[in-house]
C-alpha cells in the first residue's frame, strides 16, 4: 500500500479540525439564538457532564490503534472494547442525569448528548484504522460531513421546535448518520475484507475475551491520562473564579482560547506522523524514529515561538480586534499564556512519541506530577496575582511535564539503541502496515514492557 505524504495528511487533518471547531461554535450560537437562556444552560450542563465521562470511555483507543504497528490487536478488538466502553459511559451519564438534573426535560438533554458523543466515540475506531494506513483524507471528509450535518440539522430542529431536546437529538442523529453510512463505507473501501458491524456478533468473544482484557489493561492508562489532561487547565480557572470572580475568569478564558489555535496545528501534525513513529519504533529503527520525533518537536517549538512573538508584537491589536479595548489592556497576561502554550506544544509532541513507543504508565506519572504542580502553583499565585498567577501556575505545570517527558524519551532512546541481537535483526516495513495483517508470535502483554471540544 502506497504511503501518503505527511504534508498532505497534515493539511487534511488541520482543515477538518478547524471546520469542526467552527461547527461547534455555530451549534452553540444556534442554541443561544433559538433557545432560552435556561435551555442554553441545560445544554451546557449536558456538555459538562458527558465530556469527561465519554473522554474516559474512549481511552485514547484511536491513538493506540493508529500506532499499533505490529497489529497486536485486530479491528474487532478495538471496536468491541469501544462499544462496551460507550455503553457503560452513556449509562453512567444517564445515571448522573437522574441524580443531578432538576427536571425530566434537562435529563433527556443530558442523555441525548451522551448518545451523540457515544456515536462520535465509536467513529474513533474507524478513524484509528484509517489513520494507521495514513488515510487522513478519509477521516477529514468524515469530520467535515459531521460538521456540516450538525450545522444544518441542529439549528433546523431548534427553529422548528424551540426545544433543546430536539437540538440534542438532531446532533445525535447527524453523528449516527456519519458513523453508519460514511465511516463504515470508507473502512470497507480501504479494507474490503472487513465487515465492521457483522464483526461484533460473529467474533467468538468467549475465546477472544483474554485479548479484549489485555487491550483494556493496556489502554485504561491512556483513559486516565486523558482525564488528567482535561483536569489540568481547569484547576487555575476554578481558583480564579473563587478569588477573582467570573469577570476575571471570563477574560482569562477568552485570552487562553488563542492557545487552542496553535494546539490544533500541533495536534494535526501529530496525527500525520504518529503512524510512522509507531512503525519506526516497532522495527527498532532508532535513527528514523529519532529523526521523525526531533522534526515534529522542532516544528511544535516553532509554533510556540511564533505564538509568543505574535502575542508580544500583535497582541494588543488582535485583542482589540476580536474582543474589544477592555481586553487589550491585559497584554502581559496574553504573553504569559502564549509562553505556557509554547511549552504545551512541545510536551504534546513528546507525548505522541511516547505513546508510539508504548511508554504509557510513565505518562500517567508525569501527568500526576504536572497536575499537582499546577494545583499548588494556583493555590499560591492566584490569590496573590490573579489571572497572571493562573498563567504562571499553568506554565510551571508544563515545565514539570516537559522535564519528565524528556527523561522518558531518553529512556525510550536508550532501549532502541541498546545492542540487543534480536533488535538488530528487525527491519522497517516498506510502507504502512495493513490493519488486517496479524503479526506472528506477538504477545499483547509485551507491549507495556516495551516501552484540546464538545
Amino acid at each position: 500500500m502506497k504511503a501518503r505524504s505527511v504534508g498532505s495528511n497534515f493539511i487534511w487533518s488541520l482543515s477538518a479540525g478547524l471546520i469542526y471547531a467552527l461547527a461547534q461554535w455555530a451549534v452553540l450560537v444556534a442554541f443561544a439564538r433559538l433557545a432560552t437562556m435556561e435551555e442554553v444552560g441545560q445544554f451546557a450542563l449536558a456538555l459538562a457532564i458527558t465530556a469527561p465521562v465519554l473522554l474516559m470511555s474512549r481511552m485514547q483507543l484511536r491513538t493506540l490503534q493508529a500506532t499499533d504497528a505490529r497489529s497486536a490487536f485486530g479491528f474487532e478488538h478495538y471496536l468491541g472494547l469501544m462499544v462496551l466502553n460507550v455503553v457503560a459511559g452513556v449509562a453512567v451519564c444517564c445515571a448522573i442525569a437522574t441524580g443531578m438534573a432538576d427536571s425530566l426535560h434537562a435529563g433527556w438533554v443530558i442523555a441525548l448528548v451522551a448518545l451523540a458523543k457515544g456515536f462520535e466515540a465509536v467513529s474513533e475506531v474507524f478513524y484509528g484504522a484509517l489513520q494507521k494506513v495514513e488515510r487522513l483524507g478519509l477521516i477529514a471528509r468524515s469530520t467535515i460531513a459531521k460538521s456540516a450535518l450538525s450545522v444544518v440539522l441542529v439549528p433546523l430542529a431548534l427553529w422548528l421546535t424551540h426545544s433543546p431536546i430536539a437540538g440534542a437529538a438532531a446532533m445525535a442523529f447527524a453523528w449516527a448518520i456519519v458513523l453508519f453510512v460514511f465511516d463504515a463505507r470508507a473502512l470497507q473501501r480501504e479494507f474490503p475484507g472487513v465487515r465492521p458491524w457483522s464483526t461484533l456478533w460473529r467474533t467468538p468473544w468467549r475465546k477472544e475475551g483474554a485479548r479484549l482484557k489485555a487491550l483494556f489493561l493496556l489502554c485504561w492508562v491512556l483513559g486516565l491520562t486523558a482525564l488528567l489532561a482535561a483536569l489540568r487547565p481547569n484547576l487555575p480557572r476554578y481558583l480564579l473564579e473563587v478569588h477573582a470572580g467570573q469577570a476575571e475568569l471570563g477574560m482569562y478564558a477568552a485570552l487562553a482560547y488563542f492557545a487552542a489555535l496553535g494546539g490544533r496545528v500541533v495536534h494535526s501534525l501529530g496525527q500525520a506522523v504518529s503512524p510512522r513513529l509507531g512503525r519506526y519504533h516497532a522495527a527498532g529503527d532508532a535513527r528514523r524514529y529519532g529523526r521523525a520525533l526531533a522534526g515534529f518537536t522542532a516544528a511544535s517549538a516553532g509554533v510556540g515561538l511564533c505564538a509568543i512573538a505574535g502575542a508580544a508584537l500583535l497582541g494588543r491589536w488582535a485583542l482589540t480586534l476580536f474582543y474589544g479595548a477592555a481586553y487589550a489592556g491585559n497584554l502581559e497576561l496574553f504573553v504569559w499564556l502564549m509562553a505556557a502554550a509554547a511549552l504545551e506544544y512541545v510536551c504534546l509532541s513528546l507525548a505522541v512519541g511516547l505513546t508510539a513507543a508504548r511508554e504509557l504508565k510513565g505518562q500517567v506519572v508525569l501527568l500526576v506530577v504536572s497536575v499537582a504542580v499546577v494545583a499548588v502553583g494556583s493555590a499560591v499565585w492566584v490569590p496573590r496575582v490573579g489571572p497572571v498567577g493562573a498563567a504562571w501556575a499553568l506554565g510551571l505545570g508544563w515545565v514539570s511535564e516537559l522535564a519528565c517527558s524528556v527523561w522518558l524519551t531518553l529512556r525510550v532512546w536508550r532501549r532502541l539503541t541498546a545492542p540487543e541481537p534480536a533488535q538488530a535483526l528487525r527491519t522497517i516495513p516498506p510502507g504502512p502496515v495493513d490493519a488486517r495483517e496479524p503479526t506472528a508470535g506477538w504477545v499483547p502483554g509485551v507491549v507495556v514492557e516495551d516501552r484540546k471540544d464538545f
